[in-house]
């Protein structure tokens, strides 16, 4: 019964280990998670990202950039300034960081422009497989777009060190279960 036990935790834990391993470098996709809003974003390097982006396609972003946008909600124009709010958000293995925020009132409906970004040292480069969140509401109205993308660029030695630690981590975890001569 013991040996059983130790197992299905060995192989429990493994499996988590490995789960958490191949987020480091999953695929990009998109997906649009709500709201009537069409937007696009295009980076220097010539990647156009949209709402509409297809799923399997792999979006490599820079890590600085001067971005041309466009977006627009589908109500219609207000007679008086309404409130608006939204943002671009990161997710990381721990927490998130909101690397766009905006707010205040307006008239419109749709906007365009540019914008200077540079991410924050706490954003991976090099990794692929980082949930993005565009998230604007406004007149009763959330739109929502999810894209994966890759930061261009090398992980660095924070991200080696980090990879091998998990790799020993999860040797540990594996190797707990065994005693010298098998399985305990």
């Amino acid at each position: 019964m013991k040996r059983k036990r130790k197992l299905g935790t060995v192989l429990v834990l493994g499996t988590i280990t490995l789960l958490m391993m191949s987020t480091l470098a999953s695929p990009a996709t998109a997906a649009v998670i709500e709201g009537p809003c069409t937007g696009s974003a295009t980076f220097s390097n010539g990647v156009v990202v949209t709402e509409s982006q297809p799923i399997d396609q792999v979006v490599k972003v820079p890590d600085g950039d001067t971005v041309q946008y466009t977006g627009s909600v589908n109500i219609p124009a207000p007679a008086e300034p309404i409130p608006f709010d939204g943002g671009i958000t990161v997710r990381l293995p721990v927490g998130g960081v909101t690397i766009v925020p905006w707010s205040g009132e307006t008239l419109e409906v749709s906007d365009s422009g540019e914008y200077t970004y540079t991410l924050p040292s706490a954003i991976p480069h090099g990794t692929g497989g980082l949930e993005v969140t565009a998230r604007h509401s406004q007149g009763g109205v959330t739109c929502i777009v999810v894209v994966t993308m890759a930061v261009e660029g090398s992980p660095g030695t924070a991200a080696l060190i980090g990879a091998v630690g998990t790799l020993v981590f999860g040797a540990g975890v594996i190797g707990a279960g065994f005693k010298k001569g098998g399985l305990a």
